[in-house]
């Protein structure tokens, strides 16, 4: 703790020296009339010593000097509130306030001066008051009149308010904006102003009730600026309530009102909402679906009530089109409540819940559609559920193979894993054992030879078993961590005089997204998908290795073959000449008929470059074709 407040300590002399430095330079800038770099100098002080109220002062007045007056003002309302009871200082912001359309806070300041213990600051600020309270009663005065003669004119009613706003005749100008509004619906920033004046008349009910009005509705910039404003909380229904009573025309606050009564239980009143919602807009399709739901929940005869079921359903579908997942959920919802027994609705439901990352849910209902009379919509429940469903169970067991030949080794490898992993309720990160096997047949007498007699890299074949323990992070964005401590046992260990058995640490990052058509199982059409591994492996030497594979290419049409561009990069933290190349080509996979959906065969056809200038022996260009399977399963 000393250590910690001695470091705060110098830090705060640090700042204290460094906004010291900025206002000699900038007081040397002021005197020597280089007004724009006085200005920088002020705000880079300000900025690490904002206390300084005499350098505030000095800057104010130097915006002021360069015609920037409402920021002058602005710094000078600042050094204001630090200095509350310096007379001057305020009736010289209150004229300032006046000119820059604060003529209400000018207004009051000038009401407070008059009795100033400065006499000749009183007598000053009385007679400004006396002059500009004449000219407001006057205006008023006037205004007043024009409304009288002219009540229809929006504009007139608006000017009137303005000017009781400015004499701080906050609840008179309250009622004309709210006249003002009422015949101009469309001006909705008028809500902003009658929230603005009511919140000064201390009445902070019609304050929110403005903003809540003004925040569900348009135009989008008058909307923002409202939520900005508003209470952090939801708004209650009375609430909600007099923002309709001051916003009669706001579909979308009487809709919403709508919903939050259903949420409550009070369908009768949900049912009044949206009744009087379609007097306003009888096209809403959303509205005249919920109010067919609910008359026939309460089975009120309703002649509609079919038709409405069936927009409901065209509404789903539309939403699904334009990837309006929340609003398909929502149609959906309602669907299967009014009818649990439509599979097909059942199914669309957990597809939607699956998109939005709701797999619970999504599993309950493909559960329900597996169970169709329907074949086909039973087959493809059921396949959703078992590739779901795993993600889910407490433990699941992931076990993967890739075999390959690779032609510039002249040999065959084999990656493999077998995984179980647990799922803890309440944390994010999975505790797993795994097993990996990285090898190869070794036909060459316990070493691998590649072209013109290359020693394979111990990366390419480690020959080994590892067996271990470790934790994992849920995937989120794409991107997982993972970490692990076991051993590892290299079967041609003994050929090598070297230790059968040796402790293995490994830890990494991954990353993996896909776009377009990139799995075998989909439509046709062009994909992308792109892969990064950064691993940590103590058996080689501490080193940590980096890869990048991206395909780009082209998902034949009703069949499950794809045609891409390989574009490969890999290096590493200890800059060896094996482990920095990059390499390219084009490739294929496809899966034969018959065969599992998670087993694929491939062929690569690559050019490859190192790009360390390493082992003189080693090609620095290569070639290499690769051809293989890949087979995964999951339970």
């Amino acid at each position: 703790m000393i250590r910690l407040a001695a470091l705060a300590c110098a830090l705060r002399l640090y700042g204290q020296n460094a906004a010291q430095q900025q206002l000699d330079q900038a007081y040397a800038n002021l005197k020597a009339m280089r007004l724009a770099e006085a200005r920088l100098a002020f705000e880079s002080a300000l900025g690490l010593a904002p206390e300084h109220v005499n350098a505030r002062l000095d800057y104010a007045y130097l915006l002021l000097r360069l015609g920037e007056t409402m920021a002058g003002r602005d710094q000078l309302k600042l050094v204001l509130n630090s200095r509350p009871d310096d007379e001057r200082l305020s009736i010289e912001y209150a004229y300032l306030a006046y000119e820059t359309g604060k003529r209400a806070e000018a207004f009051e300041i000038f009401l407070r001066l008059r009795n100033a213990k400065d006499e000749a600051i009183g007598k000053q600020a009385t007679e400004t008051w006396t002059r500009l309270d004449a000219d407001l009663r006057a205006s008023i005065a006037r205004w007043t009149e024009a409304a009288a003669s002219t009540p229809d004119s929006y504009s007139v009613h608006e000017e009137l308010a303005r000017h009781l706003e400015d004499r701080n005749d906050w609840v008179a100008a309250a009622a004309e904006y709210r006249v003002a509004f009422g015949l101009k619906p469309d001006k909705r920033r008028f809500l902003l102003d009658i929230a603005r004046v009511e919140h000064e008349a201390l009445r902070p009910d019609y304050a929110n009730a403005a903003l809540i009005a003004a925040s569900r509705g348009t135009p989008p910039m008058v909307a923002e600026e409202a939520r900005e404003i508003l209470m952090p909380r939801y708004p209650f229904v009375y609430e909600f309530e007099m923002a309709v009573e001051m916003d009669p025309l706001n579909v979308p606050l009487r809709r919403e009102l709508g919903f939050l009564l259903l949420k409550m239980n009070r369908d009768k009143d949900a049912i009044s909402v949206f009744e009087n919602l379609l007097k306003l807009a009888p096209d809403d399709a959303l509205s005249v679906a919920q109010l067919a739901f609910l008359k026939v929940k309460r089975a009120v005869p309703v002649a509609s009530a079919e038709s409405g079921l069936t927009a409901v359903k065209e509404l789903a579908d539309r939403s699904l089109e334009k990837g309006y997942l929340k609003d398909a959920l929502r149609y959906l919802e309602q669907l299967h409540e009014t009818n649990p027994e439509d599979d097909a609705t059942t199914l669309r439901l957990g597809w939607t819940y699956n998109m939005l990352k709701l797999d619970r849910d999504a599993v309950r209902c493909f559960d329900i559609a597996r169970r169709s009379q329907n074949t086909k919509l039973a087959t493809e429940a059921d396949q959703a559920y078992r590739n779901l469903r795993p993600s889910l169970a407490s433990v699941r067991t992931t076990t993967w193979v890739l075999p390959f030949y690779s032609s510039r080794w002249h040999e065959i490898f084999t990656y493999g894993q077998a995984k179980m992993e647990f799922r803890l309720p309440t944390s994010k990160v999975r505790p797993y054992i795994s097993t990996r096997f990285i090898g190869d047949l070794n036909r060459n007498g316990g070493r691998l030879r590649g072209p013109l007699g290359q020693a394979a890299p111990q990366a390419l074949s480690e020959s080994a078993v590892v067996v271990a323990g470790g934790l994992a992070s849920a995937r989120k964005h794409g991107w997982m961590a993972w970490g692990e401590v076991g051993g590892a046992w290299q079967y041609f260990a003994k050929r090598n005089n070297t230790a059968t058995i040796r402790s293995d640490y490994r830890g990494g990052v991954n990353f993996g997204r896909g776009f377009g058509a990139a799995n075998l199982g989909s439509e046709g059409g062009w994909f992308a998908s792109t892969t990064f591994d950064g691993v940590f492996i103590s058996r080689f030497d501490n080193n940590a290795l980096f890869y990048g594979q991206n395909r780009i290419g082209y998902h034949a049409p009703n069949a499950p073959l794809q045609f891409y561009i390989n574009v490969n990069l890999t290096t590493d933290l200890r800059r060896m000449d094996w482990a920095n190349y990059y390499e390219a080509g084009p490739g294929v996979r496809w899966r034969a008929p018959g065969l599992p959906k998670s087993l694929y065969l491939f062929a690569d056809f690559i050019y490859g470059r190192h790009m360390l200038k390493g082992d003189p022996s080693r090609a620095r260009r290569f070639t290499d074709f690769r051809a293989g399977v890949w087979y995964a399963l999951t339970y």
